[in-house]
């Protein structure tokens, strides 16, 4: 399969997991809500924000191995890639063993002290719920080497398949929380424990038997002092911009509950999920397209890289603002389907943090640039800090009388500077230049982005009817896929989707 073609297969794959998934998981939600109550759901979020703090960690770890992994093959260099994988998976194993020895030692400080607005009846469970999430987190330490392997190999629809069965089962095991009375809260967390147990089984299995670079059990003649020490180095800065994600999106849980308590949390919660579920599909392509740009960078062609890095910022915005957009105009019908009772809240918080998506989009293959060329300290610092300062603002603001709306839009406005940051940055270390972006993404995505909006608009004006937002939805599907095709892609992509319809 030429890259092309697989470029196509895998950006398919990805999307379809995607929209999949985003049914199903918002579907689990509503029943997860219905079986907790708004209260018990709103504890889940918290407590499981605090133990969350780790997968931040698992990134870090799996972008830097992802990284390292498809500049080697780029290199074609099969023996790196080998000491790549094996280093790095018995830094899995460490670094996710201590973080969760480091997390165990907290437990009083969090539920003792204070710490969280938590009814004092509720802590016992709490307690189990954040070790039953600790012990999920784990496994995903240790399943994080293993689907850096099949990113760096381009295998992107058999990660996709276990994606969905992880939603499937998800959707299914959530009903056994009807069967019992009490204690449905660690339920539901042992639920979520075993289906990350059941993703480590399938992603290491399918590892060891296709990719010879896959050991589950390392010689130490394998560890290289050098290698360790260029994944940590690497790792600690995009460890760096993880936690301050981190910061951020817990942060303004932290900050809401002090000030209002669980009830708005379940309503933050709700908005982080739709807000997680459209981040997914510019994962989409940004997992489809990230290793054929770090492997450009590492076979010395600098301009390929950053040809793939602003489509990969044109096609993310694009594709995210088909669903985005509806969902924008349409939130409040939208919520009021899906959950039995909205929290208050909830359309605002939704409609805030999915503007701060479509505004990140515009600049995300950026970021893959930069992760390719591989200086990312400067980078990191500039962009990451600027998202995690929301946060302390949005508390200033509370303090000092403003409403929760305007300390929401805080959220807001430091993500579009933060986007505003990368250009620069890419054009002074990367090469880029400052028409190439104006040229390739901004003239392209607005004629499109303009359509899909008066699309929405001009339903939700004229149009009254049950259901409507279904009516929305398709309408801009139509008539935003027709906008992208004939405004957005360029002629040469017109033809390669025209080829490969033909050729189906």
């Amino acid at each position: 399969m030429n890259p092309s073609t697989r470029l196509v297969v895998n950006t398919i794959a990805q999307n379809v997991r995607t929209i999949i998934n985003v049914v199903l998981s918002l579907y689990s939600t509503r029943i997860v809500m219905q079986a907790l109550g708004v209260s018990d759901y709103g504890i889940y979020i918290l407590v499981a924000g605090i133990v969350t703090l780790l997968p931040y960690f698992v990134y870090a770890l799996v972008t830097t191995t992802q990284r390292h992994l498809s500049f080697a093959f780029g290199q074609g260099n099969t023996s790196e890639v080998k000491l790549i994988f094996a280093n790095s998976y018995l830094l899995h194993w460490l670094f996710g063993g201590v973080l969760a020895l480091l997390a165990i030692s907290l437990v009083s400080l969090i539920f003792d002290y204070g710490f969280l607005n938590i009814e004092a009846e509720r802590l016992l469970e709490s307690k189990y719920v954040y070790f039953l999430i600790l012990i999920s987190v784990f496994f995903t330490f240790i399943t994080a080497p293993f689907r850096s392997l099949l990113i760096a190999h381009e295998n992107i629809v058999y990660i996709s398949i276990v994606d969905v069965l992880d939603g499937v089962l998800k959707l299914t095991l959530v009903f056994c929380l009807f069967l019992v009375e009490e204690w449905r809260l660690p339920l539901y967390a042992l639920i979520i424990a075993a289906i990350q147990l059941f993703n480590l089984l399938m992603l290491a299995g399918y590892s060891k038997l296709h990719y010879q670079e896959c050991i589950l059990m390392p010689s130490i003649r394998l560890f290289r002092k050098v290698v360790i020490k260029k994944i940590i180095g690497f790792a600690t800065w995009t460890l760096y911009s993880t936690l301050c994600i981190y910061f951020r999106n817990q942060g303004f849980a932290v900050v809401l509950n002090r000030f209002f308590g669980t009830v708005i949390n379940a309503a933050y919660g709700i908005a982080t999920q739709v807000f997680g579920s459209t981040q997914f599909l510019s994962e989409a392509i940004v997992n489809a397209v990230r290793p054929q740009v770090v492997m450009a960078e590492g076979s010395g062609n600098r301009q390929l890289m950053l040809h793939l890095a602003l489509k990969a910022c044109k096609y993310c915005f694009l594709i995210s603002a088909i669903c985005i957009i509806p969902l924008i105009f349409e939130i409040g019908p939208v919520l009021s389907f899906w959950l039995d009772y909205v929290p208050p809240y909830a359309d605002v918080f939704c409609r805030i943090l999915l503007l701060s998506v479509l505004c990140d989009q515009i600049t995300i293959g950026l970021n893959m640039a930069n992760t390719a060329i591989g200086k990312i300290r400067n980078f990191t610092l500039l962009v990451f800090t600027t998202k995690a300062l929301s946060v302390p603002v949005a508390y200033y603001l509370l303090v000092h009388g403003e409403s929760v709306k305007t300390a929401m839009l805080a959220f807001l406005a430091f993500e579009i500077l933060s986007g505003i940051i990368r250009v620069p940055y890419l054009m002074h270390n990367g090469g880029m230049r400052f028409r190439s972006f104006i040229s390739e993404v901004i003239l392209r995505i607005a004629p499109s982005c303009l359509v899909m909006c008066a699309v929405c608009y001009a339903s939700c004006r004229w149009l009254c009817m049950d259901f409507r937002f279904l009516v929305t939805g398709c309408l801009n599907v139509l008539f935003g896929i027709g906008a992208i095709f004939f405004i957005s892609a360029t002629s040469q992509e017109r033809r390669k989707i025209v080829n490969l319809i033909m050729r189906k």
